[in-house]
């Protein structure tokens, strides 16, 4: 039975070994995924913050509007992973597009979930929600499910974790035939109660593991509360883009204000370049913050590093490591 535990405002629990049920969605339920190379670059970002913050993806499904995925965290810590998920994610869609400004509604929703409990049923539940959403009658045909990846290996990311979800069927071929009868069959009652909602409990356990979970609340523990939607939306200051530019080329403030031909012209224009795309700043304020009187030379060193970019996979490659680096320096949660 779920738990009717209540709390007056949402709450970010953290601790290490905590399963969660993670979503987002587009900003007035705008698209996020317009074209299958969009889910690619999810999916291979969705690999790296993996690698990064050492997280486990246990399911996923991305809709045209939204995603899901089953995370659990060893070390804790699934603010920082999902910051970087999103913001990046952000990122390379408009760059891929064209865009300015914020993809998503804000930050994520999280849902711990009592994995003795739920764990299974939580899997079906995201596995079902293209058929939910009248896209299929058939989850087996759903491309953008982790269900495929289950019963085929050669469809299987390398980042997703199978074993725990399949270790509570059988072994070998039996087992992957009791998994897809599972999640052929009808979602309990009283998970429908609970998602369909408007407004869900930040925890999905019955009552013993909200009891025992409020108890370790004091040390082991972390819970953040909410931030206003207001303040959610994720954005690189202008300074912090500049400088931490300057940081990954090794040059100093400046330094990297200098013009200067060749490479050391290239630190100089993709702070430029990022502080544009990725914080959507007017030219105006990059060029205050770079010493430049008109505007004009910022926009020509955008529009040059994004033709560089768009032909050169070197410094494309290089665009996406300080997006990375930027990302994670930035200490704010």
């Amino acid at each position: 039975m779920i738990s009717s535990v209540s709390m007056t405002r949402p709450l970010r629990i953290e601790y290490p070994g905590a399963y969660y049920h993670v979503m987002n969605r587009g900003l007035s339920r705008q698209a996020v995924f317009r074209e299958d190379k969009d889910r690619e670059r999810f999916f291979d970002l969705l690999g790296e913050t993996v690698r990064l913050w050492k997280i486990e993806i246990y399911a996923y499904c991305l809709m045209e509007n939204h995603y899901h995925l089953l995370v659990s965290t060893p070390q804790a810590g699934l603010s920082r992973a999902m910051r970087h998920l999103d913001g990046i994610y952000t990122q390379r869609f408009n760059r891929a597009h064209g865009r300015d400004g914020p993809l998503l509604r804000g930050r994520y929703k999280a849902i711990l979930i009592d994995a003795e409990e739920y764990f299974l049923a939580v899997v079906r539940y995201i596995h079902q929600n293209p058929i939910k959403a009248g896209v299929v009658s058939d989850i087996g045909r759903y491309r953008w499910s982790s269900h495929r990846a289950y019963l085929d290996a050669k469809r299987r990311p390398e980042w997703l974790n199978t074993q725990e979800v399949l270790s509570r069927f059988s072994k070998g071929h039996q087992g992957l035939m009791e998994y897809k009868e599972y999640m052929k069959g009808e979602i309990e009652k009283e998970l429908l109660d609970y998602y369909g909602k408007q407004y869900y409990k930040p925890i999905l356990g019955s009552k013993e593991f909200v009891a025992n979970l409020l108890e370790r609340l004091g040390d082991r523990a972390r819970v953040e509360e909410e931030k206003p939607e207001s303040r959610r939306l994720f954005r690189l200051e202008l300074k912090s883009i500049v400088a931490g530019t300057a940081r990954f080329y090794g040059k100093g403030l400046e330094e990297l204000r200098k013009k200067r031909r060749g490479y050391e012209n290239e630190a100089r224009s993709m702070a430029m370049y990022l502080a544009r795309v990725l914080g959507g700043y007017k030219l105006v304020e990059i060029g205050r913050v770079m010493g430049l009187e008109r505007y004009s030379t910022v926009s020509s060193a955008c529009l040059g590093m994004k033709q560089r970019i768009s032909r050169d996979k070197t410094i494309a490659r290089r665009a996406i490591r300080i997006e990375s680096y930027l990302i994670n320096s930035q200490r704010q949660i």
